[in-house]
């Protein structure tokens, strides 16, 4: 009998990066098997490893994509690639299972698009990503705000005696402190943005997470991505707490993380490109 027919392999793709500076990470892709390597073509490379078509494309693909068990250690290991990058040189990230069919077919979209490649790298070099989650004790808020709020605080003292009469104020009340605090939201949510502004090159709103996301039971009231200057990195986390502090006694809270790869100020691989064997996201 003949041998079986070898499985076909394409090339797992986790960023773009400078010409020169990565050959060799020393580590393993997303298969556990296969070793993270570069690919260079002119002013750009792609950080890649060999990886099992099927895996990534095909009848199943959809199937696996949505399965947490089988996503998330490999999304994990994505993204171990790329800081391990990022601690080396600026990057540009793709999302999780941007796959070619071939060297041949990554090497044609480096010969095409790496002076766009190269204008992005340049665009973020020496800079980095932050995230910033403002959470909001909701009960300290609406105590803040019956306490700041002269119309608030004079219905509050202005309970009637008569139960069904009461039971209307109390409505009217609820109805009055719910506008406030979804003033205060907007209001808050702008006065940080302004409050930041001054420390950033970039920002990006992201959208807010419920709390059973969060696994926490305040409320989220602001999430965004912030491109900062290295050197801009202190002067913008001491901004952070002063602005925390400054809402303290409101019941919020700020939050800062990172450095993260610069995934929200990088124009996203676009499906139905000959040369791509497809692109999955994961949420």
């Amino acid at each position: 009998m003949g041998k079986a027919a070898a499985e076909p392999e394409g090339l797992y793709l986790y960023c773009f990066t400078r010409p020169g500076v990565v050959h060799d990470l020393g580590i393993v892709g997303i298969d556990d098997r296969r070793r993270v390597t570069a690919l260079e073509v002119g002013r750009a490379a792609a950080v890649v490893s060999p990886v099992a078509v099927h895996e990534f494309a095909g009848p199943d693909a959809e199937s696996r994509v949505g399965d947490p068990q089988w996503v998330v250690p490999r999304a994990c290991k994505h993204e171990r690639v790329v800081e391990q990058v990022m601690g080396v040189a600026p990057v540009l990230p793709v999302r999780f299972g941007t796959v070619f069919s071939s060297r041949e077919a990554l090497r044609e979209f480096l010969a095409a698009r790496g002076d766009a490649v190269s204008a992005i790298l340049d665009r973020l070099s020496g800079k980095q990503e932050w995230a910033v989650k403002g959470f909001a004790d909701v009960g300290r808020v609406r105590r803040w705000l019956t306490s700041s709020d002269p119309v608030l605080a004079e219905q509050h003292r202005r309970q009637p005696q008569s139960p069904g009469t009461r039971y209307f104020h109390e409505r009217r009340l609820e109805t009055l402190m719910a506008e406030a605090v979804r003033f205060w939201r907007r209001a808050t949510a702008e006065d940080i943005r302004r409050r930041l502004a001054a420390h950033e090159v970039d920002s990006c709103p992201l959208a807010l997470q419920a709390p059973s996301a969060t696994g926490r039971d305040a409320e989220m009231v602001f999430h965004a991505a912030h491109l900062l200057a290295a050197n801009e990195v202190e002067s913008f986390r001491q901004q952070v707490e002063a602005t925390s502090a400054a809402y303290g006694e409101q019941g919020l809270a700020l939050e800062l993380s990172g450095p993260w790869p610069p995934y929200n100020f990088c124009p996203p691989m676009r499906r139905g490109q000959d040369e791509a064997l497809g692109v999955l996201r994961t949420a």
